[in-house]
């Protein structure tokens, strides 16, 4: 997966923020780059480019981003242009995503709505 690594290109503008494992967050956090969660964030996430959450990483909120992976879980509602979503991972909540990957193991409980939105004006 390349995020995060040791050689990444931070003159590009691209913006990083991580909740680390040794991390607590609460609140809703606007993010307009990148974010990687390794820790627990209670809160909502809106408005990032990517949102990865680590194998140990806990989300208890909804999520709003471009691409959203989870290794870890979710506990909310999720909104993603695209999902990915790891053997190891749970999404306790409603999707709706362009495009979805499930892992085998991955485990999602709620609502999907994945694809192009129809609905007519």
């Amino acid at each position: 997966m390349g995020f995060l690594k040791k050689d990444s290109d931070f003159s590009s503008g691209e913006h990083f923020s991580v909740v680390s494992a040794e991390c607590y967050f609460q609140g809703t956090l606007s993010v307009q780059g990148s974010l990687r969660v390794d820790g627990t964030l209670e809160g909502s996430v809106d408005n990032a480019r990517h949102v990865i959450i680590g194998k140990d990483g806990k989300i208890v909120g909804d999520v709003t981003a471009e691409l959203v992976v989870c290794g870890g879980s979710i506990q909310g509602n999720v909104c993603a242009e695209r999902l990915e979503i790891m053997g190891k991972a749970a999404i306790i909540g409603d999707i709706r995503a362009k495009k979805m990957k499930v892992e085998e193991g991955g485990r999602i409980e709620g609502k999907c709505s994945i694809g192009e939105d129809k609905t007519e004006d």
